[in-house]
């Protein structure tokens, strides 16, 4: 039943919290915010600053360390996800970065500053036939292929291989490309 001084749109919400329209608009974006934040921590994923310059980040996917900010520039290694790299300076949606001892850049996108929950140990890596780091093979806790992976070895470990020959060589042997 509507009050005898109330406008006819005035909603129950209203009536029951005192409140004027915009207040009730500005609560409901508090709650539709609070619910967005607690499904996101809930779902594993993470919301992390950008990087700053001179601050540790890690790579949040397997992506190329490339020798400048262009996408189409000569790939210089292959960081799993959960690499951690320096960062020097971030610009233009690109951070420039080191790791091991080279210096590349890395888009900005593909690094945060939390650490990856299950990173990938690049062990020592190799220097491919096209100048390319790549880390070794490596084992997974959950047996799974991690992000990036070529191929799994007879040992159980996935490979980073971007090329078939001597893919998995001091491991068995390929067990299956992936």
């Amino acid at each position: 039943m509507q009050h005898p001084r109330e406008a006819p749109h005035v909603s129950l919400l209203q009536r029951a919290c005192c409140c004027t329209p915009e207040r009730v608009r500005v609560q409901m974006n508090l709650l539709l915010s609070l619910a967005l934040t607690a499904t996101l921590a809930g779902s594993g994923w993470s919301i992390s600053a950008a990087p700053h310059s001179g601050s540790v980040a890690f790579t949040n996917a397997t992506t190329w360390l490339q020798a400048a900010p262009q996408w189409d520039s000569r790939r210089l290694a292959l960081l799993p996800q959960g690499t951690q790299v320096q960062v020097i300076k971030c610009a233009a949606q690109s951070c420039k970065v080191s790791f091991r001892n080279l210096m590349g850049f890395v888009g900005e996108e593909r690094l945060q500053s939390a650490p990856v929950r299950t990173p990938v140990e690049g062990g020592r890596g190799y220097i491919n036939s096209r100048g390319q780091w790549i880390p070794s093979p490596t084992h997974t806790v959950d047996g799974q292929a991690p992000t990036g992976a070529t191929a799994r070895c007879r040992d159980g470990s996935f490979s980073f291989s971007q090329s078939q020959r001597g893919t998995c060589s001091w491991h068995g042997g390929v067990d299956q490309w992936l």
